[in-house]
This record gives C-alpha cells, sequence and structure tokens, in this order.
C-alpha cells in the first residue's frame, strides 16, 4: 500500500535520515504521583548535560523537565523541554516528545520527535528541520538520558 493506491499522482520516496548530534541531560530526582485521572504522572528536572555533533555543540541550561505519564503497558509518553546555550552563546530551546519502553534488561529505549526553537543565524535551520530522536535511559542510572538526533532531510 501506497498514497499513490490511495489516489496520489506520484509516490513518496522513503526518508532520508542524517546523524546531527548526541544529548546527555542529566536528570535531577524525579516527582511521581497518581492524578486524579488515574494516570502516572512522573516529572524528571533537567539539571544541565551536553549537546555534541557535528558543527553543534553546547550546554544544557538548567531548569528544563521531562513530564512523563505512566500508560497501563508501562512504557511513558514524554515531552521534555529545555534550553542549551551552543559554544557560540546562541539559546535554543528543543521540545523532545515521544515514548519510552522498558527493556527486559530494565532499561527504557524511546523514539522521539524534536523540534527546535531558534533566534534568526546561523542555527535558525534547527527550527526548520524535522528531527528523529533515538534515546535510552540505561538501567540503574538515574541520572542521565541519552539521546541521538537524525534531521529527515526534505
Amino acid at each position: 500500500m501506497s498514497c499513490v493506491d490511495l489516489g496520489a499522482n506520484q509516490p513518496l520516496a522513503r526518508p532520508d535520515l542524517v546523524y546531527r548530534a548526541a544529548i546527555r541531560a542529566d536528570l535531577g530526582p524525579a516527582e511521581e504521583f497518581e492524578t486524579s485521572h488515574g494516570l502516572k504522572r512522573a516529572v524528571f528536572p533537567i539539571v544541565g548535560g551536553v549537546l555534541k555533533g557535528d558543527g553543534l555543540e553546547g550546554q544544557i541550561i538548567s531548569g528544563g523537565a521531562d513530564w512523563a505519564v505512566g500508560l497501563p503497558d508501562g512504557s511513558y509518553a514524554i515531552e521534555a523541554r529545555y534550553l542549551i546555550r551552543l559554544s557560540d552563546g546562541t539559546v535554543i530551546s528543543i521540545l523532545n516528545a515521544g515514548l519510552m519502553a522498558e527493556q527486559s534488561d530494565g532499561a527504557f529505549l524511546g523514539r522521539t520527535r524534536a523540534s527546535f526553537e531558534v533566534p534568526a543565524g546561523p542555527h535558525d535551520w534547527l527550527g526548520k528541520s524535522v528531527f528523529f530522536g533515538t534515546a535510552i535511559a540505561q538501567a540503574g542510572d538515574d541520572d542521565h538520558v541519552y539521546i541521538e538526533l537524525w534531521e529527515a532531510v526534505i
């Protein structure tokens, strides 16, 4: 089945993914509670970290958080928002949302969509691109989440 089967004039190509950066988000102690709607809410403060990639380098600014909702199957729907100060002093915002699923070893593996808010200038391409993320919270390490960002080239 393709979009042509549904009436499109041409098939769509499989997207090319280009590796752009790795992130280590440093976490503070989580606050977890049951909501009045019967959901488990977990809020992980983001207290620092680093971004490193080809032409991108920066430090995560303390003050962001990952707002996660525990789902019945044990996975978490996540929405992390935080700021990064790039090596040239530019401050950018990232929103990383997706799903983290527990693995047999106790780690949580995730897939996300990342979007950036950036000022006009040399980094504005970040705000015009679509990013796919892979993430892991390793078993026994409550202090870090690791993310790799891939740009879906249009």
